[in-house]
């Protein structure tokens, strides 16, 4: 099993924040007030964390793959 169902929870997760912040992004085209501008930083700010998360996330699959590479050693 390994990491396969975190990496594809973090790709999803992933594609979820990139939909959101393209449909903010189109959403300027309409509506660009004051308004906009604080939902806009928002979503920025929701990007750059969840960007972080995702870092974090490849880090703990790639420490997984070597706890399960480990495991499966035979002495």
């Amino acid at each position: 099993m390994g990491s396969e169902r975190i990496k594809n929870d973090l790709r999803e997760f992933e594609q979820s924040v990139r939909a959101l912040s393209d449909g903010i992004s189109k959403a300027s085209d309409v509506w660009n007030d004051r308004k906009y501008t604080e939902l806009s930083n928002s979503i920025r700010e929701v990007a750059n964390d969840s960007m972080k998360f995702i870092q974090i996330g490849d880090r703990c699959c790639s420490q997984v793959d070597k706890f399960m590479a480990i495991a499966a050693e035979k002495y």
